[in-house]
């Protein structure tokens, strides 16, 4: 009797061990989903209300909660203050507003590359002809 449970524990472990495996899996793939998510209904939100003015990035917070960062135009406070609303609408309307936490970071909107970064590199003069 002693010999059949232990052979059944021995086949048993490898499934249980899978099983337990496929169940962790499934459980990060659903975190990544929801968080998704969460960027796909906020990033909506802002373009319903304002327009493409900026394209947040929802992660998870460590400790729980959600972390947005965006790139925000600074120098336009009243864009700001109804992109913080928005943001913290969308949350409260989700039931996460108590742990969220909003990064803004300077946008480089409207900057554009000095003319000598644009020309190319001079080329080497040869004294070969350019077509045979």
């Amino acid at each position: 009797m002693t010999t059949l449970v232990g052979i059944f524990v021995m086949v048993a472990i490898p499934f249980v061990a899978v099983s337990a495996l496929l169940r962790l899996v499934e459980r990060r793939q659903d975190r990544r989903d929801l968080q998704r998510d969460q960027q796909i209904m906020l990033t909506d939100a802002i373009h319903w209300e304002l327009g493409a003015v900026a394209a947040p990035v929802v992660s998870r917070r460590p400790g729980g909660g959600w972390r947005v960062s965006m790139a925000v135009p600074l120098d336009q406070p009243a864009l700001v203050t109804t992109l913080l609303r928005v943001t913290a609408r969308h949350f409260a309307a989700e039931k996460a507003a108590e742990r969220l936490e909003i990064v803004l970071r300077p946008g480089t909107f409207g900057v554009r590359p000095r003319p000598s970064q644009l020309e190319a590199p001079p080329q080497a003069a040869t004294d070969r002809p350019l077509a045979a």
